[in-house]
């Protein structure tokens, strides 16, 4: 089979999120498939993530970033006027004499204009990678002069990537299908106004029009596309690659500290946690012997006011550890030295179907998970049928398992044990029934 896969992220122009996609091509490339992979070269994003297949099989494109137009305007204006000023100047010296250029408004603070909010909900439509489209396209067609797919497979989001698929479908008349990592309209933490809402499900319905298939992460998520759709949906969830895990027990981070690490976003309440501080902090004196690592995009200025007010109420200044964001491997490295992972949830119904991909990287690295958030839901089910780990949202509960675990390793034994419930979480196993899938959708489109 010839794919062409086409992703607004893909490393390492790309944040944690696009491994997904990632594995997903190193697995339809190593079980013989042809694949091609169009993207854009995305500078803004830290190198986290390493391409895992052949560089001569990714075409990188270049992007029109239409939120720094504003400013390059601005700069040409200003530009412009410094040399007629520099003009009038040179004409009457004493005129300008002593006069010096000062910063005012929203160019003095850093903060963003009510004008430049207004340019970006105008253009930032459907996403601010909308400035990839016509290179995209472009590059698409150069493309299929030497090469072309037997199927488009266009991943999401960022959105914009659905219109660059569709037009190059249409160019080769050729089918595509989606895959949602996370939903458009119908994602739970999805909150826009009437109008913003009223024009998101307009460009989703015409986006995905001539779409013959879709994917995603959730079996909550495919039942609501099945429901919303008439189109074939299958679901593979993200999964994990062995490869990325060493197959031998690694030596513990801290050989006399409980090590516990959070790795992922925040999304304020949405990811909150506050519960695994409140815990720390009734543990009194004990506390001190914890070490928790958090990994987030901005280090400690991701956390809240509220975050920080509960480190200093409990004295965990010296407990609480706040990182960026290192390369991928690394991290999970330092997952598999841990002795527990934590998961934050949002505590909401709306959050049932959502599946952080960073769920699968803590299965891999065979440590226990502690979830906190919503008991309910896909997520916690993994984590609680499959014995992976403890979900909960009570804090004593929470407490009592934090003790235990810094009794069994004060004794020395904590060791790890191969849960063999985590092979069915592996990226092949959930990637492996897409194949016939897609096949099945080139079939019926000829």
């Amino acid at each position: 089979m010839k794919i062409l896969i086409v992703a607004g992220y893909f490393p390492p122009f790309s944040p944690a999120s696009a491994s997904r996609i990632n594995k997903f091509a190193k697995y339809m490339h190593d079980t013989g498939h042809d694949v091609m992979v169009l993207a854009p070269e995305n500078k803004g994003y830290p190198p986290t993530l390493t391409a895992e297949i052949p560089q001569d099989r990714i075409i990188f494109t270049d992007i029109t970033n239409i939120n720094e137009i504003p400013n390059k305007v601005k700069h040409r204006v200003r530009n412009i006027t410094r040399s007629r000023q520099h003009a009038s100047a040179s004409a009457s010296p004493d005129l300008d004499e002593g006069r010096r250029e000062t910063k005012t408004g929203s160019e003095k603070t850093g903060e963003e204009s009510a004008l430049s909010r207004w340019y970006r909900k105008l253009t930032n439509i459907p996403d601010d990678m909308v400035g990839w489209y016509p290179h995209g396209v472009k590059a698409g067609r150069k493309l299929f002069e030497s090469w072309s797919p037997d199927l488009i497979f266009c991943t999401t989001p960022p959105h914009s990537g659905l219109f660059v698929a569709r037009r190059l479908a249409a160019i080769l008349d050729v089918p595509w299908v989606v895959d949602f990592r996370d939903l458009w309209t119908g994602h739970g933490y999805y909150n826009a106004s009437i109008i913003q809402w009223t024009v998101d499900t307009f460009l989703e319905k015409l986006a995905l029009r001539k779409c013959k298939g879709m994917i995603t992460v959730t079996e909550s998520w495919a039942k609501d596309l099945k429901e919303q759709s008439t189109l074939p949906v299958e679901f593979a969830r993200n999964g994990f690659d062995p490869k990325d895990f060493s197959d031998t027990p690694l030596e513990t981070y801290d050989a006399e500290k409980v090590t516990i690490i959070y790795a992922g976003l925040l999304y304020g309440i949405k990811r909150d946690p506050s519960l695994v501080l409140e815990a720390l902090g009734k543990m009194g004196d004990k506390a001190k012997y914890f070490r928790f690592m958090i990994y987030t995009a901005n280090g400690i200025r991701d956390l809240t006011p509220a975050h920080t007010a509960l480190i200093e109420k409990y004295n965990l200044q010296d407990v609480v550890e706040n990182y960026k964001y290192i390369p991928q491997a690394d991290l999970l490295k330092i997952q598999q030295q841990a002795d527990l992972l934590l998961l934050l949830r949002w505590d909401d119904p709306k959050e049932n179907g959502v599946i952080a991909g960073k769920l699968f990287e803590y299965i891999g690295s065979g440590t226990p998970i502690l979830a906190t958030g919503s008991t309910t839901g896909e997520a916690a089910d993994i984590v609680r049928d499959n014995d992976f780990g403890l979900v909960s949202n009570d804090v004593d509960e929470v407490v009592a398992y934090l003790e235990k675990l810094l009794i069994t390793k004060q004794k020395g034994d904590l060791k790890r044990r191969v849960n063999p419930n985590r092979e069915q979480f592996t990226r092949t196993k959930q990637f492996e029934k897409l194949v016939p899938f897609m096949e099945k959708i080139i079939a019926d489109s000829r």
